[in-house]
């Protein structure tokens, strides 16, 4: 029998050359959302994987509340080698330890801000077989996050529910919500009450990057306008 207390989360983080722009929001919401996770009841490990064309174990089966994220962009996206490989490794992690210390609870985070593009070792169908065998034989959570496309339809196509699956915007505002709303969900998984993402999260993910206001931004001021004719109205200003 597994460990009813015990859950056990694998990250897997693009680290592209594309996530330049956002990798110091990224790093700050992934690491808030660890810190809070590991101030929760209950015992939970993280193994954390980063990708580019290469794949990077940052660590496995480690205390949230010593993990420090790093992520040095560069490189292609090679998604599905990044899934298939971290899925399988993790796989084997966990199947090696005695089982009644192996965690109740499995969740997988993908995290990303663009489509696959240099994968070698594993296609499409064999990632959403791998996905789908893991979900139905051992009842682990999955969970897609990706920026620059439709998330929820990139997630199905690789065994993702859709519910579980998210689209965000590649900003700070939208990263934080992102991240937020990622340790709602996993809170959610650890208590044995699952929630998909709902319209508002989902919506809070998509917000663009706040503008200066007209009122905040610096104007000129205008010379007095000439008194209108008899008859005649002026423009009206919007």
């Amino acid at each position: 029998m597994t460990d009813p207390n015990y859950s056990a989360l694998l990250l897997i983080i693009d680290r592209s050359g594309s996530m330049a722009g956002i990798r110091d929001d990224m790093v700050g919401g992934l690491s808030t959302m660890l810190a809070e996770q590991a101030a929760e009841p209950g015992r939970l490990t993280v193994d954390i994987v980063t990708f580019d064309t290469e794949i990077e174990t940052q660590c496995s089966l480690a205390d949230p509340a010593t993990v420090a994220i790093t992520l040095e962009p560069r490189g292609a996206t090679a998604l599905f080698d990044a899934i298939g490989q971290s899925v399988t490794s993790f796989g084997r992690v966990l199947a090696a330890l005695p089982e009644h210390t192996r965690p109740d609870t499995v969740q997988v985070v993908v995290v990303t801000d663009g489509e696959e593009n240099s994968s070698r070792e594993f296609g499409l169908d064999a990632v959403r077989a791998l996905v789908t065998q893991q979900k139905e034989q051992y009842s682990w959570g999955f969970m897609f996050l990706g920026a620059n496309q439709d998330a929820v339809l990139s997630g199905e196509r690789l065994g993702f529910d859709a519910d579980s699956s998210m689209t965000y915007s590649a900003g700070a505002e939208a990263v934080s919500s992102m991240s937020a709303s990622m340790g709602r969900y996993v809170s959610d998984v650890r208590g044995k009450s699952k929630r998909g993402f709902d319209a508002e999260e989902r919506l809070s993910a998509m917000s663009p990057e706040p503008v200066p206001s007209a009122a905040a931004a610096p104007q000129s001021v205008p010379a007095a306008p000439a008194k209108p004719a008899s008859g005649s109205r002026g423009r009206k200003k919007r």
